[in-house]
């Protein structure tokens, strides 16, 4: 991911819960947010530098990072509803 694809305020919105983050050890963090229906799980992990400027970032959908092309809102929204 290039780029937060959600605002803390659009995750809250959507009903998605933030999760305690952490530090890395070189003075990054990261913040993690999660969505559940039914039996499934959608997290939405962002890392930032020591600088808190976004570095990388990335989605899991039950537990398997989702790899490919760039995921957009859309992605997002289209696994919920199949969820």
């Amino acid at each position: 991911m290039k780029k937060e694809l959600y605002s803390s305020e659009e995750l809250q919105k959507i009903d998605f819960q933030e999760l305690p983050g952490s530090t890395h050890d070189d003075g990054g963090y990261y913040t993690w947010w999660v969505f559940y229906k039914g039996d499934s799980e959608l997290h939405i992990t962002y890392e930032y530098n020591h600088d808190g400027v976004f570095e990388s970032g990335y989605i899991e959908f039950n537990g398997e990072q989702l790899k490919g092309r760039e995921i957009t809102k859309r992605d997002v929204e289209f696994l919920i509803e199949l969820m």
